[in-house]
Parts: structure tokens; sequence; C-alpha cells
């Protein structure tokens, strides 16, 4: 399977949505997400521009994400008039064996787990949410998602931590390669963690409903 078809699946566990279903117009995964400015989004994995192309023709609806596992310059000047091209993102790989976090005294971290997903939570001493990452499993790929750390508790190890103890969670579970969607201000990290690039991804979303007269 594609790699960011697989992506999504685990990403569908990690947010708690449906699975992923194919589509044939355009031919991609879709699913549902249910908000007022994201109703959901079609996955395409790596096409051509052209295709990319006709899969924008095929989305009539608004608020509709579609993302492509592509080069951005292959894929934006083919994006329609009042479409928003999202802010450059990557996805990126590793096996499951993530590198050891360096002690993170003063925290705890507390995971809950469920067949399909893990959500750990960093908390201070004194009870305060400091970090928290979420985790989804697909077969035998985990996907990260929302590692998120507090900004008064920034650089003090606590998003590798989060990620460190959803990776030993995930090897238990047969979990062999691991997955994520990195933005520009995550990318750094995760590459300092061993990550590496499998592709841009370039995520459009489809204009709003215009006023009516």
């Amino acid at each position: 399977m594609d790699d960011h078809f697989t992506w999504a699946f685990g990403y569908c566990a990690a947010r708690g949505f449906g699975d992923p279903v194919a589509t044939t117009t355009p031919p991609a995964l879709w699913f549902d997400v249910g908000k007022p400015d994201q109703a959901g989004r079609f996955i395409l994995g790596n096409v051509s521009g052209e295709a990319a192309a006709d899969a924008f023709a095929a989305v009539a609806a608004p608020h509709i994400y579609v993302d492509i596992a592509a080069p951005r310059d292959a894929i934006l000047p083919h994006i329609p008039p009042r479409w928003q091209p999202r802010d450059a993102m990557w996805l990126m790989a590793t096996d499951a064996l993530m590198p050891a976090a360096r002690p993170t005294p003063g925290f705890a971290i507390e995971v809950d787990e469920s067949t399909d997903r893990f959500e750990a939570v960093a908390r201070h001493g004194d009870g305060s949410l400091a970090a928290r990452g979420v985790l989804g499993i697909h077969g035998r790929t985990a996907v990260y998602d929302q590692i998120v750390t507090e900004a008064a508790f920034a650089r003090r190890g606590l998003g590798s931590a989060i990620m460190a103890e959803l990776g030993r969670r995930a090897v238990a579970r047969g979990v062999t390669t691991c997955l994520l969607v990195a933005t520009a201000d995550g990318k750094a990290l995760y590459e300092r963690l061993s990550w590496t690039l499998r592709s841009d991804i370039v995520s459009v979303i489809s204009p709003p409903e215009r006023p009516r007269r």
C-alpha cells in the first residue's frame, strides 16, 4: 500500500475517525471529518499534476481537503482559482525503535491505550499539562499525530519523551514502521530523531460557498 494511504488509515485511528474508503471520483481515499472548516479529506497518494487537476475538478463541495504526495512545484500550478494551498508539509518515516529520550525529572507521562490508539500526556509535578501526543495503529504501522508541547515547558525534551513512550508501546503491539506528516515547525525535531523524508505533502482546500445575492 502507498505510504500516504497507510498514513491515512493510522491518522484516522489517531483522530477517532472512521476508516478511509476508496472513491472513484476522484480516484482516492476519502474520510469524513465533519468540521465546519474541514468537511472531509481526499488522499490521492503520489500522482501527477494532471491527475491532481482532475481531482480538483471533481470536487464541488466547500471545505474539502485534497492531499497529494508530490513535489509542491508539480502541483501548485494546477490549483484552481479560489482554492487555498496549506503550508508545506512532509511525509516522514522511521522504524519503530525510537531513540531513548533523555530523562524528564519533575514530569510524569500517562498513556491511555485502546485497540488502535494511544494518547500520551506529560504533566508537571503541579498537575499542569506540559505535552501530549497521539498514535494510531494500522496493521504493523504506527502514525504519530498532534505531538504538542506547551510553550511554558518547551525545550525540556518532552516531545521526544512522549514519542519514545508511544513508540515503546507500539513495538509491544508488533509495529515495525512509523509514519507522520510534519510541518515546518516539527520537521527538524523529527530529523534529529532519525526520521527520514518520504515525500512532500501538498494539501489544498476547496473554496467556501459563494454568498448568495
